[in-house]
Parts: structure tokens; C-alpha cells; sequence
């Protein structure tokens, strides 16, 4: 009981005196990155990068970067091709919902463009062809089970908290930087107190 005591009170202090105290003026939209402050104590999100791909008054909707599952896209589909697929996960909200973001436009139609060079959705028949017939590679196509997802507010309020850090999205972001170093490459490209906070260690008592 002691000791997590004094883990909670080491999270609270580290946070007070390290965190930023202000997010910068970004505005929360469709391509925006939500970046997870150090020591979010939510599992499903620890040191997360998710791609915020809805944004309304009623509703948020986003897809985390970073979680590489163990398994892989012929767990979901038929075609044993597709054994070599990654597949991440997109949030703990309904695992059996499959979504994919892209950089191929010119290949396939109907995607939404959320940031520059940033395509979320479209015909996913036609995503699943190219990948068979490796006309697109992995480093152009992400598929996501699950999504994160915030109601009418919350996202706002959880931003002003500090639990989420805000950073424009890049391509390279997304489909090039390897999964393990995400966190941190964007934080330490925010610059300032935030190339602080992407070297903090996993434990803060490490500090």
C-alpha cells in the first residue's frame, strides 16, 4: 500500500513540475496527433500516439499508432497471403471493427484525406487486392482493429488536463517512424520541455 502510494505521488509531482503547462495552440481536428503524456494511467493508452481521424461536438474518433498486435491480418481474412500483414490496434473500443489508413490515393478511391498525404478509409475491397498482389507496401497501408473513441467534451476536457500532448500529423509519422520510437520522435520534434518529456524512462522512480 505504501509503495503505491508513493508511485502515485511521484506520477503527480513529475507531472506538476515537468509537464507543460500549456498545450500549444493547436486545435483539435482531423489530422491532428494526440500524443499521451508520460504516465497516463489508462493501459490502453500508455505513451500512445493516436491519429485523430473525426472530431465534432458530438464525438471523437481516433486511431492509435503505436500498438503493433501479435497477431496478423490473416487472423481476420480468408487468404492466407495476407499472413505477413502487421495489424494494430486502434483503441479498446470494439475490437471487431477494421479500419486502415493510406498514402495511396492514386490506387485507392473514396479514402478521406485527413492530413497531407494522410488517407483514412476507401474502398476497402480494393486496398485488400493491392496488398495481395503487393502493389502497395506496408510502409503505405496500416490496418487497425478497434478505435478510440470520446464523447460530446470528453476529449476537450482530457487535452485542458494535460493527458494528451496535440502535434500536427505527418506521413512520416504515420507509415514510416518504427512503432517503438513513435512517442518519443514526436515529442522530441515539439521541442522545448517536451524533448524533456521524451526521455523519461517507462518507471518515473528511474528519474
Amino acid at each position: 500500500m505504501l509503495v503505491a502510494m508513493v508511485n502515485f505521488i511521484s506520477n503527480k509531482l513529475t507531472n506538476f513540475f515537468f509537464m507543460p503547462k500549456k498545450n500549444a495552440p493547436l486545435e483539435l481536428k482531423p489530422g491532428m496527433l494526440l500524443v499521451s503524456e508520460p504516465f497516463l494511467e489508462d493501459p490502453s493508452f500508455h505513451r500512445s500516439v493516436v491519429l485523430l481521424c473525426e472530431h465534432s461536438s458530438s464525438h471523437s474518433f481516433g486511431l492509435v499508432l503505436n500498438q503493433r498486435q501479435e497477431i496478423v491480418l490473416d487472423s481476420y481474412m480468408d487468404e492466407k497471403v495476407m499472413e505477413d500483414v502487421p495489424l494494430y490496434s486502434g483503441g479498446p473500443v470494439d475490437p471487431t471493427i477494421m479500419q486502415f489508413v493510406h498514402r495511396r490515393p492514386d490506387l485507392i478511391p473514396d479514402g478521406i484525406e485527413i492530413g497531407h498525404g494522410i488517407f483514412w478509409s476507401g474502398d476497402f475491397e480494393r486496398a485488400i487486392e493491392l496488398v495481395v498482389g503487393g502493389e502497395i507496401g506496408f510502409e503505405e497501408i496500416k490496418f487497425f482493429i478497434g478505435y478510440s473513441g470520446w464523447g460530446a467534451g470528453q476529449l476537450e476536457r482530457e487535452v485542458k488536463s494535460n493527458a494528451w500532448m496535440l502535434h500536427p500529423a505527418k506521413a512520416e509519422y504515420v507509415f514510416d517512424e518504427p512503432t517503438l520510437n513513435l512517442w518519443r520522435k514526436v515529442l522530441f520534434d515539439k521541442g522545448g520541455d517536451y524533448r524533456v518529456l521524451s526521455t523519461y524512462p517507462d518507471d518515473p522512480n528511474l528519474n
